[in-house]
This record gives structure tokens, sequence and C-alpha cells, in this order.
């Protein structure tokens, strides 16, 4: 059975996950189709944002990686 550490350790390791991946999906719709581009009028500025939380996403998992035992 894992303990509290681990259970807390992969529970965050699914969020991050999750975040970069809701991320990469909007990218997609963002670069690739111009219907999800026209309820954002600075589209630059949407695609960086996203691409933030992906980094941000990423800095965190490599942070829990020192974490792990």
């Amino acid at each position: 059975m894992p303990s509290f550490k681990q259970t807390i350790i992969d529970a965050l390791e699914k969020k991050y996950e999750a975040q970069m991946s809701k991320a990469e999906a909007n990218l997609k719709v963002l670069l690739e189709n111009p219907v999800g581009v026209g309820d954002h009028p600075d589209i630059v500025e949407t695609i960086d944002k996203e691409m933030q939380k992906i980094t941000k996403a990423k800095e965190m998992l490599d942070e829990l990686s020192n974490w792990r035992t």
C-alpha cells in the first residue's frame, strides 16, 4: 500500500499532467482551428498564457521528482 506521501505525490503528478494536457489541447485548437480563435481578440497573448501553463506544470513535475524516494 502506498504511503501517505506517495499518495499525495501521485495525485500532484496527475494534476500537473492534466494541466499540461489541457493547455496543449487549447493550443492545438487555437493554432489549428480558426473557429477557436474568434473568442480571443489577442490571440498571441492567449497562446502565450497557454504556453506559460505548460511551462509551469513541467517545472512543478520536475520539482516533484525531487520529492520521490
